[in-house]
């Protein structure tokens, strides 16, 4: 049995996707000869007064690492212990004229997660206890944020131990837009990332990313050979009745939006719509209310009226999953400019196993896996969408459900155990010595 260790401040209780790549790895790994050790964050949050969450407890310096052993995997779970450099930090951006300064010399020396400088520390301190007492044949680190990447990079310098790196995202994803024309400050951060990213990444076994662009991007900067692992969903996690669904005809997205995304087309097709169909039944639901911005939430506003309108705030995992398994049609506008990449999104949603609407398309990754799974259909006009939802809407009218023509076989390429199984076939190819096969 290979022994790895995983650095990944993502990880549940987080309620982000990103949490969800580190426990895909700690579910799933053992099951292809590796056992995974997750050195992750308490994530023990905080309420304020009102009910609201406030943030994540910090602790003092003489808590300890909460450590669970499974049959599959290991999980330490790291204090929040404030460092003196993080106290500066909240000090120095109460400035408005220091605080730019202090941030761009911290930049210059590697730290560019200025709201985790303590983590680096404390991370750094344990870890290097820890592996003088266990041993370890790879550590895996998950970007981002970035200082697992650098503890990585220390680690091996110090310990001689192999690291790969796991990439869920691009250190500038405006950078995959080939018009996309950086602002001076920006271009100058971004060589810094560039500089100490080429460092950290020089020892590398090898590097995976979500996607082949963003992989082949960090492999021309490194110079180390790239791979795609790309995001997916757990099967598990959905509820076997797929035929319940909402009492109305329901769109939905759930998730983020960004202002990369233009989700006009989608709206005015809706508002064709409703003027044709007077649909009372109909309901267009946003879950991730906050994850919007207010331009984007009042253009909504005013073109669909508040009656056919549900938007909601942030919702817990479990049941985001339930309103996308329960919705007639899922929506997910592509990045039109930005190319070479996917939404974690999308692969959840291909495993609600509903219709996915995507609106408008952009000749790219995501319109291409919806051809090949057959999940849904792109629409690029208002009239295109109308027609779609029309469609389906007469369908469920007429038969109480709305069809679904995915391929099965497909869709099932992208769980989350069909992605680690490709990273544990890596990972035993690197490490031949040890592997087990």
């Amino acid at each position: 049995m290979i022994k790895i260790l995983i650095l990944s401040y993502h990880y549940p209780p987080d309620n982000i996707i990103a949490a969800r790549r580190a426990e895909a790895y700690a579910r799933h790994l053992h099951k292809f000869g590796i056992y995974p050790t997750i050195i992750t964050d308490r994530f023990e949050k905080v309420w304020d007064k009102q009910g609201n969450w406030a943030g994540y407890k910090n602790h003092d310096i003489f808590e300890k690492p909460i450590i669970k052993e499974y049959d599959s995997h290991r999980v330490i779970r790291m204090p929040r212990i404030v460092t003196p450099l993080q106290r500066f930090q909240k000090i120095m951006e109460r400035i408005p004229l220091l605080s730019p300064l202090f941030t761009f010399f911290m930049n210059l020396l590697g730290h560019f997660d200025m709201h985790l400088l303590a983590h680096n520390t404390n991370y750094k301190n344990y870890l290097r206890a820890h592996l003088k007492n266990h041993k370890y044949d790879l550590v895996v680190t998950l970007f981002s944020p970035y200082f697992p990447v650098r503890i990585a990079y220390t680690l091996h310098k110090e310990f001689k131990i192999p690291y790969v790196c796991d990439f869920r995202d691009h250190y500038d994803n405006k950078l995959l837009n080939p018009f996309y024309k950086p602002p001076f400050f920006r271009r100058i951060t971004n060589k810094l990332k560039q500089n100490h990213i080429k460092t950290w990444l020089a020892k590398s076994g090898f590097l995976t990313a979500v996607s082949t662009t963003i992989a082949d991007s960090l492999s021309k900067l490194s110079g180390v050979k790239g791979f795609e692992i790309t995001n997916g969903f757990e099967p598990s996690y959905y509820q076997n009745n797929y035929n319940e669904t909402f009492n109305k005809f329901t769109i939905s997205h759930v998730g983020t939006f960004y202002p990369e995304q233009d989700i006009s087309v989608l709206i005015n097709g809706v508002a064709t719509f409703i003027k044709e169909n007077e649909a009372e039944d109909f309901r267009l639901k946003f879950i991730g209310l906050k994850l919007m911005n207010q331009e984007q939430q009042d253009f909504i506003k005013q073109r669909i009226d508040s009656k056919y309108l549900e938007l909601q705030g942030r919702v817990d995992y479990n049941q985001a999953l339930s309103i996308m398994q329960k919705s007639h049609i899922l929506f997910y506008p592509a990045w039109t400019l930005i190319k070479g990449i996917y939404s974690g999104k999308i692969f959840e949603y291909l495993g609600a196993r509903r219709p996915i609407l995507v609106s408008p398309g952009n000749k790219d990754l995501v319109e291409k896996l919806i051809g090949e799974t057959s999940s849904g259909s792109i629409a690029n006009t208002p009239q295109e969408v109308c027609t779609f939802i029309t469609e389906k809407y007469n369908e469920w009218k007429q038969t109480g459900r709305v069809s679904y023509n995915g391929i099965e076989e497909e869709i099932m390429k992208y769980t989350r155990e069909n992605q680690v199984k490709k990273m544990a076939e890596l990972i035993h190819n690197f490490l031949p010595a040890k592997s087990n096969r």
